[in-house]
């Protein structure tokens, strides 16, 4: 009997670690998935400012604009989180946004090298956004189904597992990304 009973044990502490390894992994690949996000969207304002600045060149009144986009950029850090940091991002490229527009009145702008390599980066991101989004979509809905699922369910919140969000693009696939988290 009691050989049986540690046999038992033994099988519920190994599923127990093992489920622990499981999840630990998963919430691991959510957050590396976020920071490839988060890499894009950095690179995507960099980009853009890029554009404004350009743009700025040419409408020097735009100048005060720029600088609130730089002094929120400046205020981003680990700190904040994942949520914070994407509404930070569409708060400051709803900025750039009303910048960049101002391209439009400017034909010799739009139509030099700089401009147009810079508006080819931005696309390149845009589709990286796209794929990283995606990717990380899969990886948080594998693990919110993980730790929601018998027996994990059990166990995962009381050791810290939390479901995480879900990143959706409001509307139809669009050039000017703006996030919800659900």
């Amino acid at each position: 009997m009691l050989g049986i009973g540690l046999v038992i044990a033994f099988t519920i502490g190994a599923y127990l670690i093992a489920a622990y390894i499981r999840l630990f992994s998963m919430r691991n690949l959510v957050k590396e998935s976020f920071s490839t996000i988060e890499v894009y969207l950095q690179n995507r304002f960099e980009a853009l400012t890029e554009v404004a600045e350009m743009v700025i060149a040419y409408a020097a009144h735009e100048h005060e604009i720029l600088a609130l986009v730089h002094r929120i950029g400046a205020g981003l850090s680990d700190h904040h989180s994942p949520v914070e940091k994407l509404t930070k991002y569409v708060e400051m490229e709803k900025y750039l946004h009303s910048i960049n527009v101002q391209a439009d009145y400017y034909p010799e702008l739009k139509a030099s090298d700089p401009y147009i390599k810079l508006q080819q980066r931005i696309n390149i991101l845009e589709e990286n956004l796209s794929a990283s989004r995606r990717i990380y979509n899969e990886n948080v809905t594998s693990y919110n189904s993980m730790i929601s699922t018998f027996p994990n369910f059990l166990f995962a919140g009381a050791i810290g597992f939390k479901s995480e969000f879900l990143l959706k693009m409001e509307g139809a696939k669009r050039a000017d990304v703006n996030w919800t988290v659900s």
